[in-house]
């Protein structure tokens, strides 16, 4: 249950599902910064006892579990679950959901990625958080499994009653225009790319640039920063967990990811009202058009610089976007979802009938 979107989104949905009435059970390997929250929706937690990521003994644990709990319908979530979760139900022959939480460029032809597509052929329906996502399964004819899109979901109420971050929790005595980045530091999130565009962005008088986050390319940055001789101009305060208080100072925020799912740094900084600029790939245009964003190539640095001065040097086109960003922001919360996922559950159950283990 670290840091990740995708654990946030598991905590969200077992909540909103335990409070109206499901019986909800949760196995995993290790906490995080997500852990508090999960535990606090009232699931009943199952935590592994491993050596290891792949210490074999976890599918067996599963069964073990399995055979405990007697569910009705099981979801698996995330890689490993995906394929151990899938083959200790398919043993078991219990109702499974698959979770695409991504879109077909994050899987390359890797023997996992092969074992996972095969698994995912046995499930009973597999529910995708994006068009692209879907597209993985749409284009495989092996897979004749029902599918679903569900979109990843918003505590609209939480964010709603967060402050703006104050200017000396952001690391600044006085008022600067805030360029915001959250995410991870992952080649897939084309940092490299946004450095480049952030030395001519912060080369001008105040403006700071804030990138929140932690990751493999953690030091690279810090390099880069050193390099460009902007160490100065853009801060790099770790895993921020009141990440809603920062997107509400912040005057801009920025993704100019290769790649993704149904980003929830990006909907978070929507549901903010914090002016966006992000890649022009399917995964974005899904959601958003030049009515809600700007929408640049990620590979062109100039262009993303340009983007986001045009958003710090004309606040009010930039407002007229939020609006639009946050009312399409308005239709996710974790309600409204958590029933999207209970219709997809009731029709699997129906078409499957519950099976009991004896």
């Amino acid at each position: 249950m670290n840091g990740g979107g995708a654990e946030r989104q598991l905590a969200y949905l077992s909540g909103e599902l335990a409070r109206v009435g499901w019986e909800v059970h949760v196995a995993l390997l290790s906490g995080g910064s997500n852990m508090d929250r999960l535990e606090a929706t009232g699931a009943v937690i199952h935590k592994l006892a491993v050596l290891h990521n792949y210490d074999p003994s976890i599918l067996w644990q599963l069964i073990r579990i399995i055979r405990e709990v007697r569910p009705d319908l099981i979801q698996v979530w995330l890689t490993q679950m995906e394929i151990l979760g899938g083959i200790a139900a398919e043993i078991l022959r219990v109702p499974w959901v698959f979770s695409e939480r991504c879109s077909t460029l994050a899987y390359p032809p890797k023997l996992k990625n092969w074992l996972r597509v095969f698994i995912a052929s046995r499930a009973s329906a597999i529910v995708s958080n994006s068009k692209g996502g879907d597209q993985n399964w749409q284009t495989r004819p092996d897979t004749g499994v029902p599918r679903w899109v569900i979109r990843n979901a918003l505590p609209l109420d939480e964010i709603e009653t967060a402050q703006p971050a104050t200017w000396e929790e952001i690391g600044l005595e006085s008022e600067q225009q805030v360029v915001l980045y959250v995410g991870r530091f992952h080649p897939h999130k084309n940092l490299s790319t946004l450095l480049l565009a952030l030395c001519e962005v912060v080369s001008r008088p105040g403006i700071v640039a804030v990138l929140c986050g932690d990751g493999p390319l953690q030091e690279f940055i810090k390099r880069r920063l050193n390099e460009y001789l902007i160490a100065g101009r853009v801060l790099l305060p770790g895993y921020v967990s009141a990440v809603w208080n920062w997107m509400k100072r912040a005057d801009v925020f920025v993704s100019v990811s290769l790649l993704e799912g149904h980003p929830n740094a990006v909907l978070e900084a929507m549901a903010c009202g914090c002016p966006l600029v992000v890649s022009d790939i399917l995964s974005h245009r899904e959601f958003l058009d030049e009515q809600s964003a700007l929408l640049v190539n990620p590979r062109a640095p100039a262009t993303i610089t340009r983007a986001i001065r045009s958003v710090l040097s004309d606040p009010e086109a930039a407002k007229r976007r939020v609006l639009n960003a946050r009312a399409q922001a308005a239709q996710w919360s974790i309600p409204a979802i958590a029933r999207q996922y209970e219709r997809v559950y009731e029709q699997v159950l129906d078409r499957n009938k519950p099976l009991r283990l004896k």
